[in-house]
């Protein structure tokens, strides 16, 4: 990519000429050009070309006058293994706060520099994955760096390595912090990762403003001057995406991923710097750097309490949920030892489940059914044309051992279940005479009204709000009111989505 070169050179001259005279746009563009270079081979974690952009993050920061974070250290260099494996290394800096009580607390903003590297013989520059983002973090320092006088609350400003490969960088950065007590002052913590496609995604996202106390006065733009429109999510809930915000959160940190999206060519060598969107990447600046200001200098608590339920440690203690599916239902008759034909039917209701931990819960179900069953009779047992409807309130309860993280999981259920038989009636599928028709065909309601049994269920989570499962109940009391009737047993048989809301 010889115009890639080309472009980075010039861009550098032109720096180093203009000197502090560049604006925040052209040094934007001179930072992504930079560190999404071919020279850099796609800046691969632990790499000597991530160590390289790392020198050069570190150079724009020394040269603004950055304090880094760690006092014994004349760097911004926190060095970290992974395994046994060394070479990787954040930088984090703070810009001091001024007020006497809230200087000790944190906002803490950050992206990650580091990329997939070289594969296959492509190099992926990850322009917008995360030049982009480590560009804004770095303006974004210079215009707070030059209102510090403004700023209550410090600033630590973090560049991570290691995200592509596990999120190790800020994972090791929430470890230190919380093992020398610090992490309770972290107010904030934001990872800026993929900013630089605003125009073709329309409008800046921050997800996890659920954890935010007034995050929608925060968060207003238009009150912070700045022309950019704003789309805000109260939590991260993919399971297939995550950001540095993640092991902050898991620490009970409020915490906001910034993106413009994934419309950039994600994690493929078509990620270049020539498609960065640099007018937007410049808005994205300064709103960061306007709200990192609001956020530093609000009084009281920013912590709504709130948490995502990807960033819990621990299982809820109580879920409720909203079911749909469908049965087979069977008709048992034990003393002849013969099992009736099943046929579809559905239902509907809500589900609850408490939690004693992540392994251990109590589900119950309050389900609308209803269900169908053919009725063998002498009269038609070839035919096969009688049948029982019944409509039902059941309510299963049942003990759940689940296997697996809290996104994915096995479980395996068992207990009992109460069914109380709203309305049951006999029809035929076809006409059939009056002198044919079985006497106990004509009772209003056949069935007992209160219906109890065993059950059990197996199934899997689908990430943090559904669960499919299929259960088996087995009655137990007699389903017939006449005494004259064979003992007749229901067999239910259920497919259940469940989507929980809380």
């Amino acid at each position: 990519m010889k115009r890639t070169l080309i472009i980075t050179t010039a861009l550098l001259l032109m720096s180093t000429a203009m000197g502090q005279n560049s604006t925040q746009r052209q040094r934007l563009e001179q930072h992504v050009y930079t560190l999404a270079a071919d020279s850099l081979n796609g800046r691969r974690a632990g790499s000597p070309d991530a160590q390289r952009a790392a020198a050069y993050i570190t150079r724009q920061w020394r040269e603004m006058g950055l304090k880094p974070f760690f006092d014994n250290n004349k760097d911004y260099n926190m060095p970290f293994t992974i395994g046994r494996e060394g070479g990787y290394c954040n930088l984090v800096a703070i810009i001091e706060g001024n007020d006497p009580v809230l200087k000790n607390e944190f906002i803490v903003i950050g992206g990650h520099y580091d990329h997939l590297g070289v594969r296959n013989g492509n190099i992926y520059n990850g322009a917008d994955d995360n030049a982009s983002g480590t560009a804004c973090v770095t303006e974004v320092a210079r215009q707070l760096l030059a209102r510090q006088s403004e700023l209550k609350r410090s600033v630590i400003v973090c560049a991570f390595d290691a995200e592509e490969i596990g999120l190790y960088g800020s994972s090791h950065l929430a470890e230190y912090m919380e093992k020398h007590n610090l992490i309770g002052r972290v107010k904030l913590m934001m990872s800026v990762d993929m900013v630089g496609w605003l125009k073709q995604g329309g409008s800046l996202t921050l997800e996890g403003t659920g954890t935010l106390l007034n995050s929608n006065q925060l968060t207003n733009a238009e009150s912070l001057g700045i022309p950019i429109k704003i789309t805000s999510k109260r939590f991260e809930n993919s399971i297939f995406t995550a950001t540095d915000t993640e092991p902050f959160a898991k620490q009970g940190v409020p915490t906001l991923a910034v993106t413009t999206g994934i419309k950039s060519p994600y994690h493929k060598p078509e990620d270049d710097a020539n498609l960065i969107d640099y007018e937007g990447l410049d808005l994205v600046t300064d709103f960061m750097a306007a709200f990192t200001l609001r956020a530093a200098n609000q009084p009281g608590q920013l912590a709504s309490g709130k948490v995502a339920s990807k960033h819990r440690n621990k299982a809820v203690p109580f879920n409720l949920g909203l079911s749909l599916g469908y049965n087979s239902n069977g008709l048992n008759f034990p003393e002849a030892a013969f099992n009736g034909k099943t046929l579809l039917g559905w239902h509907a209701g809500i589900a609850m489940q408490c939690n004693f931990n992540n392994s251990l819960s109590l589900h119950a179900d309050v389900l609308y059914s209803n269900t169908r069953s053919p009725y063998p009779d002498i009269h038609f047992l070839y035919n096969d044309i009688l049948r029982l409807r019944q409509q039902s309130v059941t309510v299963p309860l049942m003990l759940r051992y689940s296997i697996g993280g809290r996104s994915a999981a096995l479980f395996l259920s068992f207990g009992g279940y109460y069914s109380y038989n709203i309305n049951s009636q006999f029809y035929f599928t076809k006409e059939v005479a009056a002198i044919d028709k079985p006497a106990f065909t004509t009772s209003p309601q056949p069935c007992r009204a209160h219906q109890w049994g065993l059950g059990w269920d197996f199934g899997f989570r689908l990430g943090y709000n559904w669960d499919v499962r299929c259960a088996f109940l087995y009655q137990l009391n007699p389903l017939f009111n006449n005494a004259s009737m064979p003992r007749t047993l229901n067999t239910f048989t259920s497919f259940t989505l469940t989507y929980y809301l809380m």
